[in-house]
This record gives C-alpha cells, sequence and structure tokens, in this order.
C-alpha cells in the first residue's frame, strides 16, 4: 500500500530538514548535519524493507539496494567532507548510482510507454522489447560507471565511457522516438536519456583528455536527471491525479527550460547576455522551470483527484 497521511509527512519533514541542515541553516556540527540528511534514506529503506517483511514479498527485498547504495554514497559523501573539506568519491558514486537507475529502470517503461502510444495509434512498427543487447548496454554501462567513480583520470575508463556512450544512443534509436512527436510527454523521456547518452560521451572525451569534465556532469546532472525526474514527475501526477496523459503548452515549456539549462550550462558558460553569463542564465532557467512546474503540479497534488470528484457526483460510474 503507498505510504500517506502522517507517515509521509514525516519523511517530508524528514527531508526537508536534510535540505535545511546541508544549506547551514541549522545549529549543527558536521557531523550532526551528516545524520540529519542522511535520516531520509534510512528511513525510506526502513519503511520499504518493513512493508516487504510484513507481506511476506522476499523478492521485492532487492528493492532497498539501490535506497542502501545510495544512502552509503551519502555517508561517503559526508566522511569526505568531514575529513578532507570535500567530496570527490561520494559526490560521483551517487551521481552514478542514479545514473544506472536511469538505464536500468528507464530502459523498462520508456519502451514500454512508447510501444502502448504507439499500438493506440495503430502503428505497426514498434521498439524493440529488453533483450540481449539492453543487457549488454547496462553492463557496459555499470562497469563503466564504477571505473569512472574509481579511477574518472584514466585513459581506459574514457574508451569504455564512450562505447558506453555510442550503444545508449543505440539502444535509444531502437525505441522509435521520432514516432512519438505528437506526444510532448513521451517525447520528454526520449529526450531525457538522450542526454544520458551524450553526458557519457563527453565525460569519456573528458577523461581521454580532449575536453573539460564538466561539460558532461552537467549534460548528466541538468539534462539526463532532472530531465527525467521532471517528465516523470509530470506522468505521475497526470495520471494519479485522475489527468489524461497530455503535457500542454505550460509542461511542454518547463521540459524545454531544463533543457536549455542543460545546453547552456554545458555547452555555452562563457556566453553574455543581457550582462548575464551562461552560469546566471542556466540558473534561471533552470528556477523558471521548476517555479513553472511547482505552481501546476502543487495545485493537482494537493487537491481531490478529478476521477474521484466525477465519482463523487449524483449519477456518475
Amino acid at each position: 500500500m503507498p505510504t500517506r497521511g502522517w507517515p509521509l509527512l514525516y519523511l517530508s519533514v524528514i527531508w526537508l530538514l536534510g535540505r535545511i541542515a546541508l544549506a547551514g541553516l541549522l545549529p549543527l556540527g558536521a557531523f550532526g548535519v551528516a545524520v540529519v540528511d542522511c535520516a531520509f534514506l534510512l528511513a525510506i529503506a526502513a519503511m520499504v524493507a518493513f512493508e516487504i517483511v510484513a507481506g511476506r514479498n522476499w523478492r521485492n527485498l532487492k528493492v532497498v539496494v539501490p535506497v542502501g547504495l545510495l544512502c552509503a554514497a551519502n555517508i561517503i559523501y559526508h566522511a569526505e567532507v568531514i575529513s578532507a573539506g570535500e567530496a570527490v568519491i561520494g559526490r560521483r558514486l551517487g551521481l552514478a548510482l542514479v545514473l544506472f537507475l536511469i538505464t536500468l529502470i528507464g530502459g523498462r517503461i520508456i519502451p514500454s510507454f512508447t510501444r502502448n502510444w504507439l499500438a493506440k495509434q495503430g502503428a505497426t512498427r514498434l521498439p524493440v522489447p529488453f533483450g540481449r543487447f539492453d543487457a549488454a548496454v547496462v553492463a557496459i554501462g555499470a562497469v563503466a560507471l564504477l571505473m569512472w567513480v574509481a579511477r574518472p583520470e584514466m585513459s581506459a575508463t574514457g574508451v569504455l565511457l564512450t562505447l558506453s556512450g555510442l550503444t545508449h544512443f543505440a539502444r535509444l534509436s531502437r525505441w522509435r522516438a521520432e514516432a512519438t512527436w505528437r506526444s510532448p510527454l513521451l517525447l520528454m523521456l526520449h529526450i531525457a536519456y538522450a542526454f544520458l547518452a551524450a553526458g557519457f560521451l563527453m565525460i569519456g572525451a573528458a577523461a581521454i583528455g580532449w575536453i573539460a569534465a564538466a561539460a558532461g556532469m552537467h549534460l548528466l546532472g541538468i539534462g539526463a536527471i532532472g530531465g527525467m525526474t521532471v517528465a516523470m514527475m509530470m506522468r505521475v501526477t497526470l495520471g494519479h491525479t485522475g489527468r489524461a496523459l497530455i503535457a500542454g503548452p505550460a509542461l511542454t515549456v518547463v521540459f524545454a527550460l531544463i533543457c536549455g539549462a542543460a545546453i547552456v550550462r554545458a555547452a555555452l558558460p562563457d556566453i553574455l547576455l543581457a550582462g548575464l553569463d551562461g552560469i546566471a542564465i542556466a540558473a534561471l532557467l533552470w528556477t523558471v522551470g521548476f517555479a513553472i512546474l511547482a505552481a501546476h503540479l502543487v495545485p493537482w497534488l494537493a487537491l481531490p483527484a478529478v476521477a474521484r470528484k466525477a465519482a463523487s457526483k449524483p449519477g456518475s460510474a
């Protein structure tokens, strides 16, 4: 059963306290900040484990693994900050884990959602289902990310990351992205995955020594993670509040702003426009995008679902 009511509120408060603590707004030392910040992932892992044990659904214990690994990466991050003043391994490990989840979960849901939509349109050419090629792409990506976490400066790491980026693009080409242009909400998922593939190529080129490392990091952090998160937030919110899975102009603009932030930050950091440099422009695009997103999603999430309201009317089914 989904978590709701007071337990969900407690989780939200724990998450918010972690953000406030990291912003330096709580009277805590470095260790206290680490404890508060790690509490959310520990609470999530405990909640999931409790549900699995209560339902004796042991095969789903694997769901706890990625949460536990993210928590471990967060602990490493804080340990590095406390001991060395900056986090290197923990930061890359946390980023790598989220990217791996996108390759794993995104690689399942994107072709599945696309297949369902194209089938409704009467299309005969459908995305290629998950197979050995996809498993190989995921495995290559996992090894490449592990090498990047441990030794990002090695030429061998760069070669493997580049190979991974190329195979991710090849994987994406099998999902019929070009046929989804009439469904922006679906096309967003394909674009976010394309940022993932491009980011792999760029951090691979950085490891070889061809370009600076920052560009690829921004494509992955803003474009792939930010874009995929925003696209899924839209889709899940629309679906769970009883609305049609249609992005509409406003939500489409939100995703375009996030993509713009990724491109400007990665490729045009030195641009000057109206007195703003590339970093400020990217930050502005990102902030405006999320402001519009919140303005639309928060009321939908706070109010009763459309389907439930309709069902409560006299004579409704």
